[in-house]
This record gives C-alpha cells, sequence and structure tokens, in this order.
C-alpha cells in the first residue's frame, strides 16, 4: 500500500481527508499536524462519514513540527510516502478579513504576496525535509504555489506541481462558457497561462487589472477564441465563485486530480500552478514522470513564464532572483509599512521564519487594536 504524506490539517487538509476518504484509493495516508489531537478529529471524522458510502480509509494521525526540519527528515526516510501535500501556512491570507472594511481594503492593496513569509516557511522546510532525506517523493504544495514554489525553484527545493490558483480558473471558464453556449463542459477544452493574480483581483479589495495571460477556447475541436471577449471570461468565470473561503473544496479537488495523476501514472492534461518551480499557472500533463508544461502553438514557454513573472509585480513581487531572494514592489512594501509597521523590501529565504513570525506580531497588534471581541 503506496503511502501519502499530509502535512496541515486547516482548510484545504480538511477536505482533502473528507474526499479522499470517500474515494476509491489504496493510499495509506499519514496525517501530519503540529497539533495532533486535531489532526485525530479530523481523521476520525472523514472516516466516520466514509461509513456511511462503505468505505474504509486507512488514516492515521501523527504530530509534525516543520519547524524541526531533522524530525520531519526522519520521518520521510521512515515512512518512505510516495507523495508528500503540504497544506501547511503560518498565518493564512483570509485573517486580513477580521479587519474593518476599510483597514482590509488597504492592507490587501498590497497583495497576498506581501505576506510570502507567512507562505513560504513551512513549504520550504518541507522541501529542504523531503531532499535531505534522500527519497523523491511527488511534492504538491498549496500553499501559494504561484510564488513560492519559484523561490523553492531557485533552491534546487522545487516542488513537483502546486494546486488552486489556475486551476481555479480553468475549471470556472469551462462551467462560465458551457452556461453562456448551451455546450456541454466535455465538448469544452481551454489552455490558460495566468497567475494567482487573475483569480484575486475580481475576488479581494484593492487589486488592480490589467495582468497578462493567454486563453485559448476550443469548442468540439474548433478555435473560438475569437468568439468571446477574453476580458470578460476571465473576470466572470472567477465571479461565480461565492465570496469567502467556500472555494477550498474546489482547492481540495485540484490537489486529489493532481495526486491521482502522478501517482497513478494518469497522463492527464490538466491546469495547475508553480510546475517544477516555475512562476504562475499553466497548462500541463501530469504522469509518473511529474509534471509537463503542455502549451499549445501559439505561446512559447519564455512567453508564459515572462506573463506571469509580470504579473506577479501586480500581487506585490517586483522579482524573485537567482539565489531566492524575493524583491517586493513599492507599493506592497508602503503599504506594508505604513498600515501595519513591517518594513521589509526584501528578503532571502533563510530569513523567511523570522520575517514570518515578525508578520505575524504585526498582523496581532493591529487586530488587537481594531478586532472587538
Amino acid at each position: 500500500m503506496e503511502k501519502i504524506l499530509l502535512v496541515g490539517i486547516g482548510d484545504i487538509g480538511s477536505h482533502i481527508l473528507e474526499f479522499a476518504a470517500r474515494g476509491d484509493n489504496d493510499y495509506e495516508w499519514i496525517i501530519g499536524d503540529i497539533n495532533k489531537e486535531k489532526a485525530k478529529y479530523v481523521s476520525n471524522n472523514a472516516q466516520i462519514g466514509a461509513m456511511h458510502h462503505g468505505k474504509h480509509p486507512n488514516f492515521r494521525p501523527i504530530k509534525i513540527d516543520l519547524f524541526d526540519i531533522v524530525k520531519t527528515t526522519d520521518l520521510i526516510k521512515k515512512e518512505q510516502p510516495i507523495a508528500v501535500i503540504n497544506c501547511s501556512v503560518l498565518h493564512t491570507w483570509h485573517l486580513i478579513r477580521q479587519l474593518p472594511n476599510d483597514l482590509y481594503t488597504k492592507i490587501s492593496s498590497a497583495g497576498l504576496g506581501a505576506w510570502l513569509p507567512c507562505q513560504l516557511t513551512l513549504a520550504m522546510n518541507l522541501a529542504q525535509a523531503i531532499k535531505d532525506s534522500g527519497i523523491h517523493p511527488f511534492y504538491i504544495n498549496t500553499s501559494l504555489s504561484c510564488l513560492t514554489n519559484p523561490v523553492m525553484g531557485k533552491l534546487g527545493l522545487a516542488p513537483t506541481i502546486g494546486v488552486g490558483n489556475v486551476d481555479l480558473i480553468a475549471p470556472a471558464v469551462l462551467t462560465y462558457i458551457s452556461q453562456k453556449t448551451r455546450l456541454h463542459r466535455s465538448n469544452i477544452e481551454i489552455y490558460l497561462v495566468c497567475h494567482h493574480q487573475h483569480w484575486v483581483y475580481p475576488r479581494e479589495a484593492g487589486y488592480k487589472p490589467g495582468a497578462p495571460y493567454f486563453l485559448k477556447i476550443l469548442a468540439d475541436g474548433k478555435d473560438v477564441t475569437n468568439q468571446f471577449d477574453t476580458d470578460e471570461v476571465m473576470y466572470n468565470s472567477v465571479k461565480l465563485y461565492a465570496p469567502g473561503i467556500a472555494f477550498t473544496t474546489v482547492s481540495a479537488s485540484s490537489t486529489l486530480k493532481n495526486l491521482n495523476a502522478l501517482v497513478k501514472d494518469q497522463d492527464l492534461k490538466t491546469h495547475s500552478p508553480g510546475p517544477n518551480g516555475l512562476p504562475g499557472g499553466y497548462p500541463v500533463l501530469l504522469n509518473g514522470n511529474g509534471a509537463e508544461v503542455n502549451l499549445p502553438d501559439e505561446i512559447t514557454l519564455d512567453d508564459a513564464i515572462k506573463m506571469n513573472e509580470e504579473s506577479g509585480k501586480l500581487d506585490s513581487i517586483q522579482e524573485i532572483q537567482d539565489d531566492g531572494t524575493v524583491v517586493f514592489t513599492d507599493y506592497a512594501h508602503k503599504i506594508m509599512k505604513e498600515i501595519l509597521g513591517f518594513n521589509c523590501k526584501s528578503f532571502k529565504p533563510s530569513e523567511s521564519k523570522d520575517l514570518a513570525l515578525e508578520q505575524i506580531a504585526c498582523y496581532k497588534k493591529l487586530a488587537e487594536q481594531h478586532i472587538k471581541n
């Protein structure tokens, strides 16, 4: 029985377990979290619910502290999972929604990438433990993979693939076009290059339009892209989702789809962010060899990468340098400094943990001043 190591039982991690418990798979799931009790109860809930469907998943909750890279390395050596899924993060993006709306809007305008130390630290620690273990599992990273995966890629720690982002947008585009044309979704195919920025611009306050993307639409095998205003398609497709975090069920579905495609060598054509450490999202082919970008003839890989790097500038990140140093945009630096009291124009990956803890402390101080109990 192949082992899957899932780390982090937040919204996406919990949904993954609920879906996996009811699916047809023969994996042994090792469920790791800093809070073993939480991992146990979430696992119990999923297993109990699966009983209604005649399913009996093999879940094993354990404690994992990703700040302890040595122990995490030893665990991976011992268990030898075929795939590792990271759902851990130090500070989830939607906490800023608890602030008064004007304050939320100001901080949101900095972009989620402005919180990159919080998104990167644990994913990078887990990547380092995987490398140090000498084991070579597929590594699926759910934590802002449009931006964290390329940082890790510069360090030789690139995850195999990410989830969500472009893979939230692509199925929504198929659904939107189907609703508009009355064509069945199975008769529609798209090729989409886009960034996390395209997901948050229609949904979160303060984001700016104009990020580049590539979208090709096929209906019954025929290119019909010119029949649509693609800007409207991109925007309205994202608006099919309800506000809030209900979309995390779709992120969980994205994760399981990617997992099965890799482990079961399915040669699946899909969309996903951060393949092999690239910035942003792409059409990809997933199989037992990993992830391969799968672009149509109209666009080169270099052009797709440049598009996503430009989009990243509207999501806080001016540049990711060859050594992994992250340079924030001027507007993101200014907003985080003036509103949050966090003054950082750039950082090296080795500084990520300390900066993440500083960001969390700054947020807690602000929240104490503005959030009523």
